[in-house]
Parts: C-alpha cells; structure tokens; sequence
C-alpha cells in the first residue's frame, strides 16, 4: 500500500536501486512533497529548492538503506526537517523575514470582484504571515492535516509523534490563526458564530 502523501509504488523503490529510469521516476515521484515539506520548514521558495535537492541527494545515497514506501514519507519528512533545522543553525545570523509565497495560495478563491479581490488578498496576506508566526510544530500539523488533507494519525506517523499532539497541535494553529485575522478583523466574529 503506498502513502497518500507521498505516492511511491513499492516495485519503483526496488527497481531504482539498479534502473537510471527508475530512479528518475522515484524522484520524480518524491520531489514535489519534499518541496511542500521544505517550504513549509523554510518559508522561502529559493531555499526551499535547494533543501528539496539536498533532500533528494540523501535519498539517492541512501537507496540501498531506505524504508518501504508506507514509512519512506517519514524518512523523507525527517530528513528534510532536520535539514532545515541545520541550514537555520548555520544561517541564524542571516535569516530575514522569509516570503511565504504559494504556501496558502491555494486557500483564496479568486473572484470577479475589484473589491472583493482586494480584500481576498489583504486576508490571504495575513494569512500567510499568520501561519509563519506559528509555531513549528503547528505549522507542518496544520500544512499536513489541513493543507495537505492527510488524516491525523498518518501526520502522526510523518511527524514521529502521537495522533492526540496532532490533534492538540492542529487545535491551536487554529485557534491562534483564527485569534490573529479577528485581531485585525473584528467584525468576521459574527460570521464566525
């Protein structure tokens, strides 16, 4: 059985170890998410890109070693989490407030409305800037269970901990993104009743 989040054939793992085609395909198959992954960890679309390649270097060396496809996606996933980690250690100093681009992108519907438009923006705006300040834990829960749509306990298994801090953890990224767009929005409380 594979992995929704991550959807790798069990027989493409196996074949990539001896076939350059393969092995194309179990890249091709595993880059998008680990790019989801490190854009979630980074919130910049430039190290996200070369987290992903790092990423994808690691699984190639480690073919021989890498876990069937039901727990690949956690291999991966903690990999490209401590890759992260260890390019902010060594970037601490140099860190700027990171462009979160496309990571809700496709939370706001677009509309025929000028105004409407308008605001859409200013709300996907604070939205973005509200996940960001999230956070770590609750953002990649929040990425994996909501944005994602994948079920708790597999974002359990991802993460390496148990589906209630899952659960506790999507719990407050929704209150504290909730908390912050009625800070600076006030009168959505009564649509939000």
């Amino acid at each position: 059985m594979s992995d929704p989040a991550l959807d790798i054939p069990g027989q493409l793992l196996a074949r990539a170890r001896d076939d350059d085609a393969a092995l194309a395909d179990l890249i091709d198959a595993a880059a998008p998410q680990v790019r989801r992954w490190a854009l979630v960890q980074t919130g910049d679309a430039t190290e996200a890109d070369d987290l992903t390649q790092e990423v994808l270097i690691r699984m190639i060396k480690n073919l021989d070693t890498l876990p069937a496809p039901p727990r690949l996606a956690g291999w991966l996933y903690t990999v490209t989490r401590n890759a992260a980690a260890d390019r902010f250690r060594q970037r601490a100093r140099q860190r700027h407030a990171a462009d979160s681009e496309a990571i809700l992108s496709g939370a706001i519907a677009a509309d025929a409305d000028p105004a409407g438009d308008a605001e859409r923006g200013e709300l996907g705006d604070l939205l973005k800037a509200s996940f960001h300040e999230l956070p770590r834990r609750q953002r990649e829960v929040f990425d994996l269970v909501e944005l994602q749509g994948i079920p708790a306990t597999q974002a359990a298994e991802i993460l390496g901990i148990r589906a209630t801090s899952v659960r506790g953890n999507l719990f407050k990224a929704r209150r504290n993104l909730r908390r912050r767009i009625l800070d600076v929005w006030p009168d959505v409380r009564e649509d939000w009743r």
